[in-house]
């Protein structure tokens, strides 16, 4: 079974988990029962709103047989939009159900005046609004990666739970025995999953820990952590992968971080493995720098599907901003390491030249493998005599070789870069299939 009907089969399991509910209630009804077209697509908002909340929890929970199709940041991508579509859906829910009369009284999870039904239908409901806006605003509102993390986890079983449990108790269509079996069913699935990600796993990873060998100052605020497994051999990954780190004294604690591998897939004789990571945010500044030989760390990989094993061509694009270089640098390491004798073009853009990580490790390579390197600077000095401004389809031309368009393409950066990058690819000719991203920002 290839990729594309795997994914097709997974992508119709997950609309089949969401149009369910409206199945199963429609399938109960007897002739006569309608209440009205405006009540009946209310009522169908909610049914609908609420299975993409509960099957929401599956799309990050990292299960190989999911995330090995599609990548697990593009899992995490497609999270995000449906977390908005549940709240678009979930916001349609009352506010239809008021237009045809309903007081407005029954959004205050406090009011003594409704029956706990109604209350618990307000709770999920206002937890929903208040999970999609912190998510939302967390970088504005100054919220740490690792408060919001543990954060968003609460919020979202109270606004599932208290969505379930009105769902349960409101009786007409739930009241039916086949609805309530299904609501319970996934209540069981969710708690399911939440034991296999927060207990199970976090179990297998302690049997496995591993150690830092060398924490190694890189240009461009970043560093790089060279890990060896204690006491285990480790795991195998492809170029381009990435996995969780979790420094936490136990890998039960809650701060975990998407780290891209950035050595060679193929393994030191002790299974060491390099990450790097540049000082973006609370974590990287405030507790890499820190992280000295010796001490515990636990990983939960490998992730994605980004890497030049899964995309096979005659040569091969690779387009990087920032530390968005990270996998490029491991695929690249790991074709010289291999004597690959296919061209790899690789484009490299920083803001200043101080920034460009793995400068000399760079150089080192072209002397190994077919490598053509191009430096490209946001913000240039008078002396620079390379590209410089941003990625445009114009710069692309005047690098690439002849026949660029068998080749394949690889790009790794922030959200903009990758929506400019690609803009350009479509310009210059490059099909869609061709072109694989990773987007570093997703989280």
């Amino acid at each position: 079974m290839n990729t594309v009907i795997r994914g097709t089969f997974w992508f119709g399991i997950y609309l089949f988990l969401i149009a369910f509910p409206l199945a199963v209630a429609l399938l109960g009804r007897r002739p006569g029962e309608g209440r009205g077209f405006w009540v009946e697509f209310a009522v169908a908002c909610g049914y609908v709103g609420l299975a993409i909340m509960a099957s929401e929890f599956a799309l990050v929970s990292r299960a190989q047989s999911v995330a090995g199709i599609f990548g697990q940041d593009a899992m995490q991508h497609f999270h995000k939009q449906m977390g908005y579509a549940a709240t678009g859906f979930v916001l349609a829910h009352p506010t239809l159900l008021f237009m045809q009369g309903l007081p407005w009284g029954m959004l205050n999870p406090f009011s003594q005046e409704h029956r706990w039904v109604w209350r618990f239908g307000a709770i999920g409901f206002w937890a929903l609004i208040l999970l999609i806006f912190v998510a939302r605003f967390r970088k504005r509102l100054r919220i740490s990666y690792q408060w919001w993390h543990v954060t968003h986890a609460f919020i979202t079983c109270v606004a599932v739970l208290g969505a379930l449990v009105h769902a349960y108790l409101v009786g007409h269509d739930s009241a039916r025995p086949a609805m309530r079996i299904l609501w319970m069913c996934y209540l069981f699935v969710l708690f399911g999953l939440a034991v296999q990600y927060r207990i199970l796993r976090p179990l297998k990873m302690w049997r496995k820990p591993w150690e830092v060998m060398e924490n190694i100052t890189e240009h461009g605020s970043a560093r790089t952590l060279l890990l060896r497994p204690v006491a285990h051999s480790g795991f195998s990954f492809a170029p381009g992968q990435f996995a969780w780190l979790n420094t936490g004294k136990t890998p039960f604690h809650f701060d975990q971080h998407p780290i891209s591998m950035s050595s060679s897939a193929e393994n030191g004789s002790n299974g060491e493995i390099a990450f790097t990571i540049k000082g973006l945010g609370d974590w990287s500044r405030e507790v890499v720098p820190f992280l000295t030989p010796g001490t515990r760390m636990w990983l939960d990989g490998p992730y994605g599907v980004f890497s030049v094993d899964r995309d096979q061509g005659p040569g091969f694009v690779m387009i990087g901003h920032g530390v968005g270089i990270t996998p490029l640098h491991s695929m690249c390491k790991t074709l010289a390491a291999r004597g690959d004798s296919r061209p790899v073009v690789l484009f490299y853009c920083a803001r200043q030249f101080e920034e460009f990580i793995f400068r000399e490790e760079f150089e080192e390579l072209q002397t190994r493998m077919p490598l053509k390197l191009i430096y490209i600077l946001e913000h240039p000095s008078e002396a620079w005599r390379g590209e410089s401004g941003h990625i445009t389809s114009d710069v692309l031309l005047r690098h690439l070789p002849k026949y660029y368009k068998r080749y394949q393409f690889f790009v790794c950066g922030s959200g903009s870069l990758m929506d400019s990058v690609e803009q350009s690819l479509q310009e210059i000719g490059v099909v869609s299939e061709l072109v694989h991203s990773e987007r570093f920002d997703v989280v």
